[in-house]
């Protein structure tokens, strides 16, 4: 019978066998990376909503270019409801910038836990880079809050100001076409 403890990496558990579990600052942290993926979730239905109106009312405008009455409103309508469309998209547009060095040292602003950045490793390398994050000198807690950080920076940068704009144009539209059909109705016919 030997007495020879199988090695770290083929137990079970492999590189993670003796990494301590920690509760608070790991569920803050859970909690915190949720409620940034549910806001991310939330602005993409709010702008495949907007997607889907403004597609319609662009139809519907484009029918109407043809009458000399509405013509003008139906143009105003379209141009805002164009743009409240094309930052819709920019807004729901994937930002993936993939990594490419899998063999060198990982840089600084490197994610561990972003599908852009681990998928360039191969699977022994990053479960070797999961591994080492979860030493208790802290380093998890250091990944998974710049995750967070690039998460709710992402968010702030992109997803939500595009979201907001596009918001603001479509309302837009549906103000300006409304005083210009005003002002071509107030027109004296001649």
């Amino acid at each position: 019978m030997s007495t020879e403890q199988p090695s770290t990496s083929d137990s079970i558990a492999g590189p993670f066998l003796g990494v301590v579990e920690r509760n608070t600052a790991d569920n803050l942290l859970r909690t915190c990376q949720q409620h940034h993926v549910q806001m991310s979730t939330l602005a993409d239905t709010k702008a495949n909503i907007i997607i889907t109106v403004s597609s319609i009312v662009m139809s519907l405008a484009l029918g109407r270019l043809n009458d000399p009455t509405l013509m003008a409103s139906a143009a105003t309508l379209l141009v805002f409801t164009l743009l409240a469309l094309l930052l819709a998209i920019l807004a729901v547009l994937p930002k993936f910038r993939r990594f490419k060095q899998p063999d060198g040292p990982l840089p600084s602003d490197f994610n561990l836990f972003f599908f852009g950045h681990f998928s360039g490793l191969n699977l022994d390398r990053f479960e070797r880079e999961v591994a080492s994050q979860l030493d208790n000198d802290g380093r998890i807690y250091r990944a998974m809050t710049r995750d967070v950080y690039g998460l709710g920076t992402y968010l702030a940068v992109y997803k939500y100001p595009y979201l907001r704009w596009s918001y603001l144009f479509f309302l837009s539209g549906f103000i300006v076409a409304a005083v210009v059909q005003g002002l071509v109705l107030l027109q004296p016919v001649s």
